[in-house]
């Protein structure tokens, strides 16, 4: 007789908003399974519980909540291949659909808009919900010895090559530091190989390596794989 498997379930991870809503109508404002990731329909409402009037002031807001709750999930807006808007009016498709190229424009996920009698919220005139898929990414695990004399100036070069990082896709996923503080685990994530090594090759990357001239700095790579983001 052959053996039956059961197919193994990928944790879910839940994203909550701090709604009072949550826990009496049973959902979450975003919910991870595998490398899918879900945003539940989002509200422009502001943490104070006010609403703008005007409606692309609205859509941002909405996606501003969507951009947080995705990252709180490991995803980012890129990572977005479907939305749906639903409006109050459709006299406001452009001022909505403006706001979405605006955020969405390179990105071109499928995306629907409808129009509905009324939202839940009278002071709503829209609301969007969003879905996105995270492709795995290329994790490097760094151990950085720093000399006492170079843990200032280290700091002041991380600022600088941050900004590198995200300009080739990639990330700093964490820095651990010993109590001592003068070794660091770092975990750099990139969409991919050729974004890694876009990275290295980047003349400001160079420009950056210089503000460590002289001091005694040691970095070793302990690993290389493909990951998802966590």
């Amino acid at each position: 007789m052959a053996s039956r498997h059961t197919p193994a379930v990928p944790p879910r991870q839940r994203i909550g908003s701090g709604s009072p809503f949550e826990p009496t109508i049973g959902f979450s404002r975003a919910v991870r399974v595998g490398d899918r990731v879900l945003v539940s329909g989002t509200a422009p409402d502001f943490p104070d519980g006010s609403c703008p009037d005007d409606v692309t002031l609205q859509a941002r807001r909405c996606l501003e909540i969507i951009e947080v709750a995705l990252a709180e999930a490991g995803a980012a807006l890129s990572d977005v291949v479907r939305t749906r808007m639903f409006l109050v009016d459709p006299a406001d498709a452009d001022a909505v659909g403006f706001v979405h190229g605006e955020v969405f424009g390179d990105t071109r996920p499928a995306a629907t808009m409808v129009s509905v009698s009324a939202l839940l919220d009278p002071r709503w005139k829209v609301e969007i919900e969003a879905e996105a898929v995270v492709a795995p990414r290329l994790t490097l695990a760094l151990v950085v010895d720093l000399a006492d004399d170079a843990v200032a100036p280290f700091d002041a070069y991380e600022r600088r090559v941050l900004p590198l990082l995200a300009r080739h896709g990639g990330r700093l996923k964490r820095r651990l530091r010993t109590a001592d503080g003068c070794t660091e685990i770092h975990l750099l994530s990139f969409a991919d190989r050729a974004g890694y090594d876009a990275y290295l090759a980047d003349p400001d990357r160079a420009a950056a390596g210089h503000l460590l001239d002289g001091l005694d700095l040691q970095r070793r790579l302990l690993e290389v794989t493909d990951d998802q983001p966590g």
